[in-house]
């Protein structure tokens, strides 16, 4: 992910509400009745109000478009503006690169209520293009037109006349070129909101009360952005209205010249008729080091800076206990990679009675628990022979011990192998998270004497019992989602600062005490790497999901990178870890494994080279995703290689895209996928996140969650995997604002997003049916079936109740009446979970009866709901 979430240009930040069901997939469409008929009925006089202004565009001839109004705004046509066929009457204004037509001045006071329509017909799809708008002296008034984000049609405001907070009221399915649609914007102060009709229907709608007056020309073909003309129009215009008011639905309908009854609510699913699989390998997981999420968090190790590494010449998170004076030792190193040792002396005074050593004081304290059994591991040698040693678990002041094991003797040289110690807590012992972990004399024979310590480990019980296993609480968090893959090890955890400090995978595997660790500079903390290759690979047999396979691919997030020759040996690391992977006992790197305590091979599947390179402003990945691509199909071919940002020297079998959004720009961008080329390379969207909520989201950033997931559910044919991120934050360490799970050293909790989540996919059908929605601009929606169950999900990200009409099509019988509903929801979008409130906001599942071929339901405001029927 990058470091700061960075948001494309004009991104929607404040978009409340606007997304419906799937166009893409509808096998009829109620919006476009106007189109069907053929017709194109123009408005009486009679049906609307007095316009501001209005172009026919009928002249057919010359540079001028004149005001039928009768207010005089005539427009002039520049550049590449010229005339075609006409949608209402003889002729259009047909446009491409640089042409527009302008009227001078305002043709009407955007900071008061106003509409504003028009028909259009793209020649071409994607990026800003703008059919209206009014300039201001930095921005526009307003935009009417397609917006990229969203990939739809959509009516935007910005607060002020400033690039940032756009509220964009956006269509609920993507657009088609070649097609004559009607557009009408609707800006109403009095009701607080910015509304967007499509052909009639409303589609989308937006919280905006800020209201602001642009000063300058109106155009139709363009749009002012950063004081710059942008947002070209390429294809037709026609019949465009300026009205001072804010329209009725009805004189929208009236307007667009559909009948009033076919733009009413509603939700339809095809039963019958599925429109594709969804991807069963959909829903996984991503991880990375970031927000001590590995130390501290699921990496189960609970004493920090056990290896000594993590300073050069401070023993940070160790003390002194009675009267020691602690040191980094360059001279006594543990082995070849622990390079160092904690040197402390102990005071003449220690005895009988005074003991003396060292205290860790862990991840913010470390964690007690009666009844639980720890199991130490450490070297230790000292200047003579003593003992015993103590190990020991007690309160920060040392006051009261919990646990503790003695080691009767310790030697002048360490070991091969660190000794190991069982603690284990009585009942009587507290449940704490600032206990401390102590290495203790009180022989005689040890005052003035040295002790020296390296490796210094404590465990508690891990998950599946594996001794250097992952915590409990936060693994069954994630085996209950289900996921069926984990991303892993990143991320800007992968790539480093610097390609020095990337995750190199050959120094994370063997005896943990062996292993150098290294400085996790992409998120400021040491890495003891204790977390590494065969960890991530057991991590991911523990949840029965499968791995997807992050490589180092020769960039550093600071812009180093290798390409040619100097490329190559990273080529073969990754073929080696790919090896250290799947191969068998007798291959090189299988041996390895097999040394490691896992004979058998893991299967992998899909193999992701480097991590963002977007940002590799030298354009060399496609010569770095060449190289590697090749080496790694010749040896393996079944591999699926996933690309992260566009090649064109090689095809891959997936491209990564990530998305980091405010809540409303994932409410709005649910369609963006609907209208992506099915013949073009398949989609893994390996991050994404809606940023609200700070360490985990809100209830808001939930509902774009849940919108944005139901397009990639919908869309689940071309985006073939997906992944939330990041998945982790200790509440101590915060850099990454919104996180799905939150935890401090004891306990833990899962967000509203999480739950959100969790609806979605264990409540999921294998084909996404067919299914439209009509004047819903609150809701979201997918519809998928497994047999003769029928998932029916929907998000109101709106803060009234909804009444949703539901007309199932194509039973070849009936519905049972009793179906079971799943709702999440809160009493506002701030609303969340924490670690004294963790289930604040939970899914409440229950029976309801009334289910039928035709039915209303009912949606409660600020929800996900997920409606789960029998047809019979």
């Amino acid at each position: 992910m990058p470091s700061e979430a960075g948001l494309p240009r004009r991104t929607v930040l404040t978009a409340l509400g606007v997304a419906s069901v799937a166009g893409t997939f509808a096998a009829s469409a109620p919006a476009r009745a106007a189109e069907r008929s053929g017709t194109a009925a123009t408005a009486t006089a009679a049906d609307l109000p007095a316009p501001a202004a209005h172009w026919s565009f009928d002249e057919g001839s010359g540079t001028s478009a004149a005001d039928a109004s009768g207010n005089a705004h005539t427009a002039t046509l520049r550049s590449a503006a010229g005339w075609d066929t006409g949608k209402v009457g003889a002729h259009s204004l047909t446009l491409t690169a640089g042409g527009n037509a302008t009227a001078s001045g305002p043709a009407l006071d955007t900071s008061k209520a106003f509409s504003v329509a028009a028909w259009v017909n793209l020649s071409q799809l994607g990026g800003y293009q703008t059919a209206v708008s009014i300039d201001g002296k930095v921005v526009s008034s307003f935009y009417l037109g397609l917006r990229d984000d969203t990939g739809t049609f959509a009516f935007a405001r910005l607060d002020s006349d400033a690039t940032q907070n756009a509220a964009v009221a956006a269509a609920a399915s993507a657009p088609t070129a070649g097609t004559w649609t009607h557009l009408t914007g609707v800006s109403d102060p009095s009701a607080g909101v910015t509304r967007l009709y499509v052909n009639g229907v409303l589609e989308g709608q937006a919280d905006y009360t800020a209201g602001w007056a642009g000063t300058g020309d109106t155009a139709i073909g363009r749009a002012l952005y950063g004081g710059g003309q942008v947002d070209q129009w390429h294809g037709l215009i026609d019949d465009v209205w300026m009205f001072p008011t804010a329209l009725t639905s009805d004189q929208v309908a009236t307007l667009a010249g559909v009948p009033v009854e076919t733009t009413t609510p509603l939700l339809s699913v095809d039963v019958a008729h599925p429109a594709h699989a969804v991807s069963p390998i959909l829903p996984g997981l991503m991880f990375e080091d970031i927000n001590h999420s590995g130390e501290g968090g699921i990496y189960a190790e609970l004493v920090q800076n056990r290896s000594m590494m993590a300073d050069d010449s401070t023993p940070v998170h160790w003390s002194a206990v009675g009267g020691t004076s602690l040191a980094l030792d360059m001279t006594t190193p543990l082995n070849d990679v622990l390079t160092r040792s904690l040197k402390v002396v102990l005071p003449s005074g220690t005895g009988a009675g005074t003991r003396a050593g060292v205290a860790n004081d862990g991840f913010w304290g470390i964690p007690v628990r009666p009844r639980t059994t720890y199991t130490a591991r450490l070297f230790a040698k000292a200047s003579r022979r003593i003992g015993p040693l103590t190990v020991s678990l007690e309160s920060a002041d040392g006051a009261t011990v919990y646990a503790s094991a003695r080691l009767p003797h310790i030697g002048t040289a360490f070991r091969d192998r660190p000794f190991e110690l069982t603690l284990r807590t009585g009942s009587g012992a507290p449940v704490t998270g600032d206990a401390r972990l102590t290495v203790t004399t009180a022989d005689p024979a040890a005052a003035g004497g040295t002790l020296w310590l390296q490796h210094v480990s404590l465990f508690p019980p891990t998950y599946n019992r594996r001794p250097n296993g992952l915590r409990v609480d936060l693994m069954e968090k994630l085996v209950a989602l289900k996921p069926k893959f984990l991303r892993f090890p990143g991320g800007n955890f992968l790539e480093g600062n610097t390609i020095a400090t990337r995750f190199n995978w050959k120094n994370t595997i063997g005896p943990v005490w062996e292993r150098p660790g290294h400085m996790d500079d992409a998120w400021g903390y040491w890495s003891t790497d204790g977390l590494g290759i065969l960890e991530y690979l057991e991590w991911v047999e523990d949840m029965r999901a499968q791995p997807v396979l992050a490589v180092f691919a020769g960039y550093a997030l600071r812009g180093e990178h290798v390409t040619g020759d100097a490329l190559k040996p990273f080529v073969q690391d990754a073929l080696d870890e790919i090896e250290y992977v799947t191969g068998p006992v007798t291959s090189t790197w299988g041996a390895k494994r097999a040394a490691d305590g896992h004979p058998k091979p893991f299967p992998l599947e899909f193999v992701e080279i480097g991590n963002e390179d977007w940002f590799d402003s030298s354009g060399s990945y496609d010569e770095r995703f060449a190289a590697f691509h090749d080496a790694i199909k010749a040896k393996y071919p079944h591999l699926k290689l996933i690309a992260t940002t566009s090649v064109t020297s090689r095809t891959p079998d997936l491209i990564d895209e990530h998305y980091y959004l405010a809540p409303s720009a994932a409410q709005a961008s649910t369609h963006k996928y609907d209208n992506r080329d099915r013949g073009s390379t398949k989609v893994f969207v390996g991050e994404w996140a809606a940023q609200e909520g700070r360490p985990t989201p809100d209830l808001n950033a939930a509902l774009g969650d849940a919108a944005w997931l139901a397009g990639l559910i919908r869309n689940s044919d071309q985006v073939l995997m997906e992944c939330y991120a990041p998945l982790f934050s200790h509440v101590k360490n915060n850099v990454w604002a919104t996180n799905l799970i939150a935890y401090d050293n004891l306990t833990s909790y899962v967000s509203p997003s999480y739950w959100a989540q969790q609806m979605l996919t264990s409540r999921l059908g294998d084909k996404v049916l067919p299914a439209t929605a009509r004047a819903l601009p609150a809701v979201a929606t997918v519809a998928t079936r497994a047999g003769n169950r029928l998932y029916l999900a929907v998000v109101n990200s709106g803060t009234e109740k909804v009444d949703v009409p539901v007309e199932l099509s194509g039973l070849v019988k009936g519905v049972r009446k009793h179906a079971t509903v799943t709702v999440l929801t809160g009493p506002s979008r701030t609303a969340t979970n924490t670690l004294s409130a963790p289930s604040a906001l939970t899914p409440r599942t229950s029976t309801v009866t009334g289910a039928a071929a035709a039915f209303t339901s009912t949606l409660p405001p600020l929800s996900v709901t997920v409606l789960e029927l029998v047809l019979t």
